[in-house]
């Protein structure tokens, strides 16, 4: 997997020879479990001590991994414990979240280097790629990184997300106005730096990056929700992605035009990004002008946002819990949704909504509690996610990671 076009697939659209496969396995071992002795290795994955010894040997001569010291024995030679080279490869992720666009360049263990954020553009389409280009070009000239250091660039995004030709479409109402494009990212990603381009959905970046960075989910059987539109699932401990790669999108197409114009109305306010706080916040102004949420706007309506109120909650305003809590209600009944039909054991709630808090999260855990049915509900942890607004671009990064221990 030396090549560009290799290099930016996806685990699951690559058949794994079995020099792969003992890279994948062993690496990982090594990222999950480091420091760590060769014959834990062996113990762990299956794989004779000889092999493990060879391949592990192999590494240390690139550089990969590390000896690192001397486990504790109970008798004989002492084991030499080994972990990865944080800083034989570096990698950069890109992402979107509801406020901003980020792009990370970090080292192998996802300890980041450099970012650098801006706010995301309204515009979507082909504006939204160059904008996330023109933020990746930042972050290299910046970080004055050596490129030929990076190993790929991974891009988490939102949209429909064809994995045959690594291209996304938005439909009409996902972003703002009416959009249905579809555009090469990694095309436009190679071309411009000569660099590998891993693409994904934004959601399903999110969750691998929380197994992957967020120190391990520890479990099965997860459901990132992405703000309202994308879901990302952790199914047997693989993302999954369905028969086009589509799976987890939460919108609703209308077979008409009556029905099309209810349902932009319905996701630009009710579904929005920000789960509609800072447009129902707005709506209240007449009536809470006391409201600290109005105070720190400046009682400027277009400075309203889910920021605003975040900040309000924090200074203990009532209205601004009550909106929060209320989000969380409306987002708890789609988690609630999906906890009855997937029976997950983890549920993170992310994409930049997490940073609401104690209200938001109160309103989805008692909103799922109260609608799901107990069986789906009794191991069930519902969380904020640990990577935070980090989460896409790091998810979108650990992607490049997985592909480098493959082809290491």
């Amino acid at each position: 997997m030396s090549n560009t076009s290799s290099k930016r697939r996806l685990l699951d659209q690559v058949e794994l020879n079995d020099h792969e496969k003992k890279n994948l396995q062993i690496l990982d071992t090594i990222r999950k479990k480091g420091p760590i002795a060769r014959a834990e290795i062996s113990r762990l994955i299956g794989l004779n001590i000889v092999t493990v010894t060879s391949y592990v040997d192999q590494y240390i001569k690139k550089g990969v991994i590390q000896e690192v010291g001397i486990d504790v024995s109970s008798g004989g030679r002492k084991p030499t414990l080994v972990d990865l080279n944080p800083s034989s490869v570096l990698l950069i992720g890109v992402g979107l979240n509801i406020v901003d666009m980020i792009a990370v360049l970090c080292n192998l263990k996802g300890e980041i280097v450099y970012s650098v954020k801006r706010e995301r553009p309204l515009a979507g389409g082909e504006a939204i790629v160059h904008a996330m280009a023109d933020l990746t070009e930042e972050l290299i000239k910046k970080s004055k990184v050596d490129t030929g250091k990076v190993h790929g660039i991974g891009i988490g995004i939102p949209g429909i997300f064809n994995r045959e030709t690594s291209s996304v479409r938005w439909p009409v109402g996902l972003l703002q106005g009416d959009l249905e494009i579809t555009v090469s990212i990694h095309g436009i990603f190679e071309e411009r730096f000569g660099i590998p381009t891993i693409v994904d959905n934004d959601a399903n970046a999110a969750v691998f990056g929380e197994e992957w960075y967020g120190k391990g989910l520890g479990v099965q059987h997860a459901i990132y929700l992405y703000s309202v539109y994308g879901c990302g699932f952790l199914v047997n401990g693989q993302i999954y992605r369905g028969a086009s790669g589509s799976a987890g999108e939460w919108l609703f197409e209308a077979a008409d035009d009556a029905a099309a114009s209810v349902m932009r109305a319905y996701q630009s306010s009710y579904w929005s990004m920000d789960l509609g706080v800072a447009q129902i916040a707005r709506e209240l102004q007449k009536e809470n002008l006391s409201s600290e949420i109005y105070q720190i706007a400046e009682n400027n309506p277009a400075k309203i946002s889910i920021l605003t109120v975040v900040k309000a909650a924090d200074q203990g305003d009532a209205l601004a819990n009550r909106l929060l809590y209320e989000a969380g209600q409306r987002l708890g009944r789609k988690a609630a949704f999906l906890v009855n039909l997937f029976n997950p054991e983890v549920i993170i709630i992310g994409g930049g909504v997490e940073i609401a808090g104690a209200p938001l999260m109160d309103g989805v855990r008692e909103t799922v509690r109260r609608a799901s049915i107990p069986e789906a509900t009794d191991k069930l942890r519902i969380v904020p996610s640990m990577l935070g607004e980090n989460g896409v671009p790091l998810g979108a990064a650990a992607f490049v990671a997985q592909s480098y221990f493959i082809s290491v």
